[in-house]
């Protein structure tokens, strides 16, 4: 006889805080398996706790769970889906995992946007930033995307598909090459920043499964190579009194501010996060 509802509920959590996960974490995706297992909403399961898995659901249980947490694939690859600012995001192993911290770029991008705007997003992933600007702006603006990565950029189509918006994907190239000499008014970019020497911090999630091009910088550089290209490369590519938002890691602010002001750049600001760690830096011409 296979559990009930509740009682594989509970079983999940246990299994996933013995991997380290937060209670809060456990329990959401507890219930993001259960969706999945089932094919029925949260508010379902909750009225039909006492049902009983059937022996395939039981089996598939299983499988998935030893996916996650044996092998430590996130959720979000075991399921092919990702939450984003309120948008439900395709995404594979090929591109990163949306974080919530990303939406505070999203947020300040938005306060900047006046309809006629061209904006750029440098290193779109699955589209995350992009096409979460475009849902929410509509056609006011006009979005372009690039990436380096071409297996991205196809995780970037079909979300584009799936969320019906306009955003020009480029051909894949490196950073600015795809745009050309082209100018916008807006440059978005959540650019890699992790220092490879911090490698043995992170999670077998994050390590093992996300893309290190989209985590890292390139081998024998550090954590602050990408701003120094955005930094000395963006200027080609922004109109007079254009801007240019990134993400950061919670201690690079300072760092990051220097290195606009030598290539330049006059007004800069740092956003800090919720919890007070600085995440945003806007640097205008």
């Amino acid at each position: 006889m296979t559990l009930t509802l509740q009682e594989t509920r509970q079983h999940i959590q246990s299994s996933l805080l013995a991997t380290g996960a937060s209670p809060e974490q456990a329990q959401s995706e507890s219930g993001w398996i259960l969706e999945y297992l089932r094919g029925v909403s949260q508010a379902t399961l909750y009225l039909t706790e006492s049902e009983r898995l059937s022996e395939s659901e039981w089996a598939q249980l299983q499988d998935f769970l030893y996916q996650r947490t044996v092998k430590r694939i996130p959720i979000q690859y075991l399921l092919h889906e990702a939450w984003f600012y309120g948008l439900k995001f395709y995404v594979n192993p090929y591109v990163l995992i949306p974080r919530p911290e990303t939406e505070l770029l999203v947020e300040k991008a938005m306060a900047l946007l006046k309809p006629g705007m061209q904006v750029l997003d440098v290193g779109t992933g699955p589209g995350t930033i992009a096409l979460t600007l475009a849902h929410q702006q509509g056609q006011s603006v006009s979005i372009t995307a690039v990436d380096v990565s071409p297996e991205a950029l196809q995780v970037a189509r079909i979300n584009q598909k799936r969320l019906g918006t306009e955003v020009l994907l480029l051909p894949a190239g490196d950073l600015f090459a795809p745009v050309a000499e082209e100018q916008f008014d807006v440059i978005v970019s959540n650019p890699p920043y992790i220092d490879r020497v911090l490698k043995p911090t992170l999670t077998p999630e994050v390590l093992d499964h996300e893309p290190h091009l989209a985590l890292f910088p390139p081998e024998s550089e550090d954590a602050y190579y990408f701003y120094r290209r955005l930094a000395a490369e963006s200027k080609a590519h922004l109109k007079p009194n254009g801007h240019i938002l990134m993400e950061c890691g919670a201690d690079m602010g300072p760092d990051i501010t220097q290195i606009f002001l030598q290539h330049g750049y006059t007004h800069i600001h740092i956003t800090r996060d919720y919890a007070g760690l600085d995440r945003i830096i806007t640097a205008s011409l």
